[in-house]
């Protein structure tokens, strides 16, 4: 018994003094999940933590995300969604493994920032993370925002020229069908 009450304190005190970036994804989502449980932090503090455990660059340890991700609720999902700025969303919801309409709502609520100069290539991004998942679900929450007015002008117009762009994707593929890859 002593034995086992030493470890555990061990290990508590491992994962208490060990900076985040040096941990792994899993303690990384473990110890975002306790902070949105406690109510420690603000989403924007978050924000950065997320920027830190997306920035994995090795193969394995994406991988490892994906697999982490599928058996986290839908609930931690949608507050690290939520927490994340919009330069992170895209890849978040790439994570998920099967975002819902909430899910596409988040994403597609999130503001661009005034200083940025490509707003329209940043929106794309958004909309092809969803898109890429379904088609329908990205139709289906814009209309549904656009319902409750919680979209401007611009992002409608935004989101037609997007529009545009699938269609003339789809247009050069059937013209050149060895273009897409496949």
């Amino acid at each position: 018994m002593t034995f086992r009450t030493k470890n555990k304190n061990k290990k508590k005190w491992f994962d208490r003094y060990l900076p985040f970036v040096s941990k792994s994804p899993e303690m990384k989502i473990k110890w975002l999940e306790k902070t949105f449980r406690k109510g420690a932090l603000s989403l924007e503090e978050v924000t950065p933590y997320i920027r830190l455990l997306l920035s994995e660059n090795s193969y394995e340890e994406n991988e490892r995300l994906v697999e982490i991700f599928a058996d986290l609720n839908k609930e931690l999902q949608y507050n690290l969604l939520e927490a994340a700025d919009i330069y992170d969303t895209p890849k978040l919801l790439r994570l998920c493994p099967s975002p819902d309409r909430r899910h596409a709502e988040i994403a597609l609520m999130k503001e661009v920032p005034n200083y940025e100069k490509k707003k329209q290539l940043i929106l794309d991004k958004v909309f092809y993370a969803i898109n890429d998942f379904s088609k329908e679900l990205l139709e289906n929450s814009v209309l549904k925002l656009q319902e409750e007015q919680k979209v401007s002008r611009a992002f409608m117009d935004n989101y037609k020229r997007f529009q545009e762009i699938l269609g003339d994707e789809e247009f050069l593929l059937e013209m050149y069908p060895k273009a897409g890859g496949g």
